[in-house]
């Protein structure tokens, strides 16, 4: 009779440690999926803010005709870095982990904006409709964005760097300049 009762209890203690298992295995696949979760929404998150800025900096491109120092007067916050040519420079913009403008401390940034703008002759902009027979004149004035993810660097961006690896949206426009 004793051996009958040790053959149910460690059969019981196996039943329970393949719960155990199975239980341990369950939770640690939520927890992943939780985190998975987690991190998609807050590349969501930034994609969006990404747009939002993005938008923001072209529609004030176009409202000020590509002119730097208007587009400067619209972003107190923001930085002005000009060539000698006084239409070609950047316009550049830090954000703190909130999306909030950061001016003047800048090792709280964790997202950076970049407009670039430089003027060209329209007929080097515009080389494509060069193909259907069209001769332009004037000038052109292009834009390059670039929102950027600061919080794998301990510095930021001068320009726009040519690898998309801290890129979270980039996006080009102009503005046609007529004689």
């Amino acid at each position: 009779m004793n051996r009958q009762e040790h053959s149910k209890t460690s059969l019981f203690l196996m039943e329970i440690i393949i719960a155990i298992l199975f239980f341990s295995l369950s939770s640690a696949i939520c927890l992943r999926l939780f985190v998975s979760a987690h991190l998609l929404s807050e590349k969501d998150e930034n994609l969006n803010n990404a747009l939002m800025w993005s938008q923001n900096l072209t529609e004030s491109f176009t409202g000020c005709d590509g002119r730097l120092l208007m587009i400067k007067n619209l972003y107190p916050a923001s930085y002005l870095t000009q060539s000698d040519n006084e239409s070609d420079g950047s316009i550049i913009l830090y954000f703190d982990d909130e999306w909030n403008t950061v001016d003047d401390e800048l090792h709280q940034a964790a997202y950076e904006a970049i407009l670039y703008v430089k003027k060209e002759p329209a007929s080097e902009a515009y080389k494509d409709v060069n193909n259907y027979g069209i001769t332009l004149t004037g000038d052109s004035i292009t834009g390059n964005i670039a929102i950027l993810d600061l919080r794998k660097r301990t510095e930021g961006f001068d320009t726009i760097p040519d690898d998309d690896e801290f890129i979270i949206f980039r996006n080009r426009i102009d503005h046609y300049c007529m004689d």
